[in-house]
């Protein structure tokens, strides 16, 4: 198993993403899971991408948070279990509103052969 952080830092009214997970042909890849925290609850929805295809799409009201508790479980690490296939990108985005949140975080995944 290997893992990669990535943070991205909200913006009001635009979905951001990161750098992404980039599978090539010397290194296929299997993305197993996102671990996640957000900075703060705005109502903002996490999103997972491979290339243009949206898989992942949650509110963060249910998420690990750094500066809140809603009094509830909250999701600290989302499956994914999907192949990335060679020369294709994971992203994670956080689409915000109004108020912006950032996003902390990192990659599971294995090496595919």
């Amino acid at each position: 198993m290997f893992y990669k952080s990535f943070t991205v830092s909200g913006v009001a009214n635009v979905t951001t993403f990161d750098d992404g997970l980039i599978s090539s042909l010397e290194e296929p890849k299997k993305i197993i899971a996102i671990l996640i925290t957000v900075s703060k609850y705005r109502a903002n929805v996490l999103e997972g991408w491979i290339e243009t295809n949206r898989i992942l799409e949650i509110i963060d009201y249910v998420l690990n948070c750094l500066d809140e508790s809603k009094g509830v479980n909250p999701i600290v690490r989302i499956p994914i279990n999907e192949v990335v296939k060679p020369g294709m990108i994971f992203k994670i985005a956080i689409k915000c509103g109004a108020t912006a949140t950032d996003i902390h975080g990192a990659y599971e995944y294995e090496l595919t052969t």
